[in-house]
């Protein structure tokens, strides 16, 4: 995970200086969401529409979570400043866990919420959202909650 980090670094440290349309129509990149984290793919159908896909197959945490799953993201237009976006998302996804004795299962998860996100050198985004979320750990028992979550994506022109 560190070499794939450096080579993202690495990436948008050559690619900055020759970006300065900010355009943000397919990005790849991170994406987190406390206590899941993973890699992430935006493509923005319209410049306010964008569909998110995320997957975090890295079986995090001592209860072995992965997550799979996508939100719609709606941008804000920002007159004064085209790197500065606001956003409202939705979104749901399939959990899975195992590790917790022998049990093993998976469950649906949904969540709601806002941030903001900022572009540095024309092609990298920097996002923090807050939302609410549900996660359906059982058919009776759900976990649901206030989450905060961070991103980082590079968009390629």
């Amino acid at each position: 995970m560190k070499k794939l980090l450096f080579g993202l670094v690495a990436l948008v440290t050559i690619n900055a200086a020759s970006a300065q349309d900010v355009k943000k129509t397919f990005g790849v990149g991170f994406q987190s969401s406390f206590p899941i984290y993973g890699l992430s793919a935006k493509y923005a159908v319209t410049d306010q529409s964008v569909i998110q896909a995320t997957i975090a197959p890295f079986g995090s945490g001592v209860a072995k979570i992965n997550f799979y799953g996508a939100r719609y993201i709606h941008r804000f237009t920002n007159e004064s400043n085209e790197n500065l976006n606001p956003y409202l998302f939705a979104g749901g996804g399939l959990i899975t866990y195992s590790g917790l004795g022998t049990t093993s299962s998976n469950f649906f998860s949904y969540s709601a919420g806002g941030g903001i996100e900022y572009i540095v050198g024309g092609a990298v985004g920097l996002s923090v959202d807050l939302g609410y979320g549900k996660l359906g750990v059982t058919n009776d028992v759900g976990v649901s909650g206030v989450f905060f979550g961070a991103g980082i994506h590079y968009y390629i022109n």
